[in-house]
């Protein structure tokens, strides 16, 4: 942990973000955070899932023109992610936010998206929500749009009470602070809609933010770090547990044995893997995530030019410095230069 430190916007010089406003959305993998961020952009510029497969495994960056302002949209991965762990997406979710608040972005809030479709909050939403929860904070909640989605796969009926079960039970706590709940019906001007909503709002500060930058806490001493990595303590003693019974297993076999000893030993190196990759996500979560992101800025700002402005230069110095720090999958970055490029030169209109 740091010495305390007050957190302040730190623009780096000459380096602004532009007037940009920042929404995160978050849920589950398959909730249609993807397909939300793509109504809103018009077109289709991250990658939808149509499987319980997330498409979606890192953060990916989403400029759009909404009325007359200028938004960043984060897409994110779910804690649920079947390609990634918890401990990545979460150091992907914190990097994104210290560059926000380092950038001078106004992070306006967060959607977080929830099929209506879904008869019961599985063991693996719960997780995720909870995680959510622990990220945003009780101070921010106010700043959090409860979305539900794919209205149009079910009976409105049935909806409407999973809709009233929500409100009145899993989602109660958030709403008795200050969430909104909201439908999204699947097209741009739903979306554009919540968006709305929360363009409306003073510009927050997320309880993880607070963490790493005024309390200068590691990512694993943090409210939501703590909680991904008690969950990894726990499968590490699964993992003790069953390496010892194994160990046991194979010293009561007979010499005869030898078959069953192969695969004992297969089976101990399998679980032994296991432990290792458990190790290493915990310490994965033991970092200053936000002084390497303060370190990281600093070099991109200290050479001759950062991130996309090396590409296009009609680019703000803040989207280059947070595309460095962020990272893109492979061929997204002249995806967005092209969608940037499309929100501050849009075409002139049709002439009859």
């Amino acid at each position: 942990m740091r010495c305390h430190q007050e957190a302040t916007f730190n623009n780096h010089g000459s380096v602004k973000a532009d007037g940009m406003s920042m929404i995160l959305v978050m849920g589950v993998t398959g909730s249609g955070k993807s397909y939300l961020i793509n109504q809103l952009a018009g077109r289709e510029v991250v990658t939808e899932g149509c499987t319980l497969d997330s498409c979606t495994q890192d953060c990916q960056m989403v400029p759009v023109a909404i009325g007359n302002s200028k938004v960043l949209l984060i897409d994110t991965p779910g804690f649920d992610d079947s390609s990634r762990p918890d401990a990545a997406i979460l150091n992907d979710i914190a990097r994104v936010l210290a560059a926000q608040y380092s950038l001078g972005f106004e992070l306006r809030g967060i959607i977080y998206v929830h099929r209506i479709t879904d008869i019961r909050y599985s063991g693996s939403s719960v997780k995720t929500f909870e995680i959510f929860k622990r990220i945003c904070g009780e101070e921010a909640l106010k700043n959090v749009l409860l979305v539900t989605s794919r209205w149009n796969k079910i009976d409105e009926a049935v909806g409407a009470s999973r809709e009233r079960q929500l409100r009145e039970s899993f989602w109660a706590y958030m709403l008795g602070r200050g969430s909104c709940m909201s439908r999204f019906h699947g097209d741009h001007p739903s979306a554009v809609g919540l968006a709305s909503q929360l363009l409306i709002k003073d510009p927050v500060v997320l309880q993880l933010q607070h963490e790493m930058i005024d309390e200068g806490k590691d990512l694993n001493e943090t409210s939501a770090g703590s909680f991904v990595d008690d969950g990894l303590e726990k499968l590490r003693e699964e993992h003790l547990r069953e390496i010892e019974s194994l160990e046991n297993l194979k010293r009561e076999l007979k010499e005869s044995d030898r078959a069953m000893k192969r695969q004992m030993q297969a089976d101990w190196e399998k679980e032994r893997a296991r432990l290792r990759e458990t190790e290493e996500q915990q310490v994965s979560l033991r970092r200053d995530v936000y002084q390497e992101v303060q370190s990281k800025i600093q070099d991109e700002t200290e050479s001759e030019s950062s991130g996309l402005s090396r590409l296009i230069p009609l680019i703000p110095a803040s989207l280059g410095l947070l595309a460095a720090i962020v990272g893109f999958p492979p061929g997204s970055i002249e995806q967005l230069s092209s969608i940037f490029l499309s929100v501050i030169c849009p075409a002139p209109p049709c002439l009859a």
